[in-house]
């Protein structure tokens, strides 16, 4: 088959099997097709540039099978690799590098450096400042402060799915830790004394790059915490749009409402219609809206080239609404467990129609 471009999606190695989202790719293999377009997976250290190929896969669908083979190099690039840890993204820089500074290839979207980098870039901008809880690195001397006079949240730096988030309060002269830990597992604990509780906390956190954050309570009436899940991708037009929304829910033993915590979906309508009642939902989601809007562009002009972004928006018994994160490698679960079926195609198809926008000659 002749193509009018190529799209490499970019994974990194999983442990037992080739890579995660297998669906997910062999559908933008489907639909790449349809566009004259061929698109493959591979990972950033099987490219030979000798030879000007990479070693990648490709689904048969008459095997249904992912099967290994030489492509040219790609046009187009779509980072979906997960760094698991330190060394995992030590491994893949230098290969990654290499790939970004290629003069033919060009990524759909440069992956965000972690929270702390998008914390700077939205402090800076006062309309987005406001949605901001209070954080500040990991240190010693600050959480020592901070858990004196009001509860807090510690999450790793770099982390994702609700993993390694800690909330800690003090309740009664007595410290109280609740969270999960880098197994995913539900951990709690209790302490009488700060310096008990700081040695606990410097062990879980084995000198990994920790934030520290004013807990605020994103529960609704029934205690269950959950958060709205906003995809924001880049359409066949270049413009930012909003693919879908979505509230996420956890369980009520649980500090967030993460889906691999164990969470569940509803729509955010529903969800907040319950809560806040049916005027007050309204303006909510407009103001949801408004920061979807407003947060890609800032970001994008400070960090660089973005495609799509996870929006995650807490809101409060009060309702206000708060900036959890924002993320360049968004999941679409969510949309799956809503069975809603037009958003999902939609999320999945975006990185096709945009790869066809850049093709057309525009940067």
């Amino acid at each position: 088959m002749s193509t009018s471009a190529i799209l490499g999606i970019m994974v990194c190695h999983v442990r037992d099997h080739l890579f995660n989202e297998k669906n997910y790719y062999r559908f933008l293999q489907k639909l790449g097709n349809k566009y004259n377009l061929l698109v493959y997976v591979f990972y950033p250290n099987n490219l030979d540039w000798a030879r000007k190929q990479v070693k990648g896969f490709n689904y048969n669908t008459s095997l249904k099978k992912w099967e290994p083979k030489w492509f040219p190099m790609p046009d187009y690039v779509y980072d979906r690799c997960f760094y698991t840890s330190k060394q995992a993204y030590a491994k893949y820089k230098p290969y990654v590098t290499k790939i970004r500074q290629a003069e033919k290839i060009k990524f759909l979207g440069i992956g965000l450096k972690g929270k702390w980098e998008v914390h700077q870039i939205l402090s800076g901008e006062k309309n987005l400042s406001q949605h901001l809880l209070p954080t500040a690195k990991f240190s010693t001397e600050t959480f020592r402060q901070w858990i004196e006079n009001f509860p807090i949240v510690i999450k790793p730096l770099g982390g994702s799915h609700g993993i390694g988030v800690v909330k800690i309060s003090k309740e009664n002269e007595q410290y109280k830790i609740i969270g999960r830990n880098f197994a995913n597992k539900s951990i709690s604990a209790a302490f009488h004394q700060q310096g008990s509780l700081l040695k606990w906390v410097e062990k879980f956190i084995q000198r990994k790059n920790y934030l520290i954050q004013q807990y605020a309570d994103l529960t609704t009436s029934s205690n269950q915490p959950y958060d709205i899940r906003i995809l924001i991708q880049k359409n066949q037009q270049g413009e930012w749009e909003i693919t879908g929304m979505a509230a996420r829910l956890g369980h009520s033993s649980s500090i967030t409402s993460n889906l691999h915590g164990g969470g569940g979906a509803k729509p955010v309508e529903v969800l907040l219609e319950k809560e806040f009642g049916e005027l007050k939902t309204a303006e909510l989601i407009s103001q949801l809206k408004k920061l979807a809007k407003n947060v890609p562009p800032v970001i994008e002009a400070a960090h660089g080239r973005l495609f799509e972004i996870g929006l995650d928006i807490g809101i409060d018994r009060k309702g206000n609404l708060w900036i959890i994160e924002a993320n360049s490698k968004p999941g679409r679960q969510v949309f799956t467990l809503l069975k809603d079926t037009d958003k999902r195609r939609k999320a999945l198809s975006q990185p096709i129609f945009y790869t066809l926008y850049l093709r057309r000659g525009h940067k």
